[in-house]
């Protein structure tokens, strides 16, 4: 189906290849090894290309490999599992969650991501196990691994690493597009590790970068002017996620539209072992109740997303306290950190004054915790009360046939854990057409440059909120769609070529060619793993740069992830 749609743009491509031939490193330049990177890479391969894959990270995978499960349509597992989908539905789903979707992308992915995802994944030896409903979704499309994403990322790796038409380089930033009479037709990039920089040579680049969520000063000038800006604001994207493509596809003449849709979650809490204090993880407890500054009940804590957001934003202080005993200390959890565990989360969060508020009484709580005692004793009060009679007149989250998770607060210790907002996911990004080309302003291709995944907001699927699901998918349909496009390019023929870029520098705080090797080293010294936990033979104890090494090192990131 993908490569019925390029027939248009091979003319197109044609045309433009005109100059005297030049020094070419590959036919297609990959930039970023997340999921629609890796999936760009290996289509592109697939359609004849030979392929330069670059990550600024020392691994692949992206924020991919900490992500859940994938949105998917009519797929054989839906169908075995006795689930009635359709494209229709999916669509009609997703437009009332998202609001203002772009009807082309996501009419489009809710038709092919049985074929084009589910299919080219499960043939590339992903395995999905289960499908599970969201409260979004009329009918179950949430599949998943055997966990999170990690297991649908190391399989894409290691195809990756089979691929002779593929070329890795690790620890490598691209800080500049090469352009020569309009055309997009190289990159230069800066080695993370040593500092120097090279000028790589192609007929097309992608750029599948990611996000821009853990640039801070990025996230707030995008900011939704129809939402409260937050005070306090935590990182909860990829270390990387800083906005380089951005960047990059602007210089080179990119229409960036929709760029104030970000998903934003509101149950962020500092992470303990960020010394600036700035990254996040996501709390959860459906035990809890929710509570504003007054103290008081302001929504139903089961709420999804969408209402979640619409009514934090409207808020003064788009921040909440969670309310619980020592119940329901036992039902909280946290993602986002691999070192999280019972004991740590214990020791770092529960018993932590900085991240909790923790007493014996009510009223030592709200005086801990800034709270109005008399506020927040009236609404524990009434909370207990509603659950005695088995029904909340409130907010309505429970009745008396809905009672999963409802517990009474009035064990000691009480707990009130402060929440903040946590950035999360881009939703707008470079333009692109039905070919993933990134377009200006009056929307013309620029030539030789695509865009996928996250960094073009996913081609606009979500709307204005994301759903379950609704990001892996496109990401990996995006990126198949710009490799199978670029590689169309390989003809075309180059000559010499000015090099330039973004005038402003990406945020790169704590970014070093060694910051993965430094936190997975780490993590294994705190968890007393031994040395042959990871490192073996085929990957022994030190930079692995062969493809069998590669391989051997894919079967340690479920170690940590």
């Amino acid at each position: 189906m993908l490569q019925r749609r390029l027939t248009l743009l091979l003319a197109v491509v044609l045309s433009a290849c005109t100059g005297t031939p030049g020094q070419r490193h590959a036919d297609v330049i990959v930039v970023g090894a997340g999921i629609a990177g890796l999936s760009a890479a290996l289509e592109a391969s697939a359609n004849g290309a030979r392929v330069i894959l670059l990550d600024v990270n020392s691994v692949g995978g992206g924020h991919a490999v900490k992500a859940g499960g994938f949105a998917l349509v009519d797929t054989e597992l839906q169908r075995a599992k006795g689930i009635e989908d359709s494209p229709e539905l999916a669509f009609a789903d997703w437009a009332a969650r998202g609001d203002d979707p772009s009807t082309y992308w996501a009419y489009r992915y809710a038709n092919e991501s049985a074929a084009e995802v589910y299919d080219w994944l499960t043939g590339n030896d992903v395995e999905f196990r289960m499908v599970l409903p969201t409260g979004e979704d009329r009918v179950p499309r949430f599949h998943f691994t055997r966990g999170t994403a990690v297991h649908a990322v190391v399989p894409l790796l290691r195809k990756v690493l089979y691929d002779t038409n593929i070329t890795i380089r690790w620890n490598s930033r691209v800080v500049a597009l090469a352009r020569s009479d309009g055309r997009i037709n190289g990159v230069k990039v800066r080695d993370e590790r040593s500092g120097k920089s090279i000028q790589l040579r192609s007929g097309a680049v992608i750029l599948a970068t990611g996000g821009l969520q853990s640039n801070l000063d990025e996230v707030r000038a995008n900011w939704d002017p129809s939402r409260t800006p937050p005070g306090r604001l935590l990182r909860g994207a990829g270390h990387f996620a800083t906005g380089t493509g951005y960047r990059l596809a602007e210089w080179a003449g990119a229409d960036l539209i929709a760029m104030q849709k970000q998903e934003i979650f509101y149950n962020g809490v500092p992470d303990p072992r960020d010394p600036q204090r700035e990254r996040g993880i996501a709390a959860q407890n459906p035990r809890a109740i929710w509570v504003n500054v007054a103290g008081h009940r302001f929504i139903d804590e089961a709420s999804g997303n969408k209402a979640v957001a619409i009514t934090m934003g409207a808020l003064d202080d788009p921040g909440y306290w969670m309310i619980f005993d020592a119940s329901g200390a036992k039902a909280l959890s946290m993602r986002d950190a691999p070192w999280l565990n019972r004991n740590t989360l214990q020791a770092e969060v529960l018993n932590n004054p900085a991240i909790v508020h923790k007493a014996n009484s009510i009223r030592q709580l709200a005086r801990g915790a800034g709270l109005p005692a008399h506020g927040l004793q009236t609404t524990i009060e009434t909370w207990n009360r509603m659950v005695e009679f088995r029904s909340d007149f409130q907010f309505g989250r429970f009745n008396k046939d809905s009672m999963r998770n409802i517990r009474p607060v009035t064990t000691p210790p009480y707990y009130a854990m402060r929440t903040y907002p946590l950035t999360r996911k881009s939703m707008g990004g470079p333009a692109i057409n039905q070919f993933g080309q990134v377009l200006t302003d009056d929307r013309t291709p620029v030539p030789g440059l695509y865009a996928a995944g996250e960094l073009t907001g996913v081609a606009g699927i979500n709307g204005s909120y994301g759903g379950a699901g609704t990001f892996l998918g496109p990401a990996v349909l995006t990126g198949r769609i710009a490799g199978a496009a670029a590689a169309l390019e390989k003809d075309a023929t180059l000559d010499f070529a000015e090099m330039a870029g973004p005038a402003r520098s990406a945020h790169t705080a704590g970014a070093t060619g060694y910051w993965h090797f430094e936190r997975a080293h780490a993590l294994a010294e705190e968890r007393g793993y031994s040395c042959d936990n990871c490192h073996s033979d085929t990957h022994p104890m030190r930079t692995a740069t062969t493809r069998n090494a590669l391989l051997a090192r894919l079967n340690t990131c479920t170690q940590c992830h």
